[in-house]
C-alpha cells in the first residue's frame, strides 16, 4: 500500500464521493478573493460568485485535463482513479 500524505487524510471525508476539504478551501478562497479583490459585500453577490468560481474551477480541471467527480457527475471526464490509503 502507498504511503498517504497529509492532503490525502485531509481530502477522505467525502459527501457524494466529493471531497469536503476541497470544497470548503475552494469557497473560502472565493470568499476571500470576492471580498479583498472583487470588494463584494453582500450575500447574493457572494452566492453568484461562488457559483461562477465553481464554473471557473470546471473549466480550469477540464482544460488541464484533470478528471473531478464534480466533472464526473457533470458528464464532462471518466471517474478519476483514487489513491487507497
Amino acid at each position: 500500500m502507498e504511503q498517504c500524505s497529509t492532503l490525502d487524510y485531509l481530502r477522505k471525508p467525502k459527501i457524494w464521493d466529493m471531497s469536503i476539504f476541497d470544497w470548503a478551501t475552494s469557497i473560502l478562497g472565493a470568499i476571500l478573493i470576492g471580498y479583498f479583490i472583487l470588494g463584494l459585500r453582500s450575500l447574493s453577490s457572494y452566492i453568484i460568485w461562488i457559483i461562477i468560481w465553481t464554473f471557473i474551477g470546471i473549466a480550469i480541471h477540464y482544460a488541464l485535463g484533470v478528471n473531478t467527480m464534480l466533472g464526473y457527475y457533470l458528464g464532462i471526464n471518466p471517474k478519476p482513479e483514487r489513491k487507497k490509503c
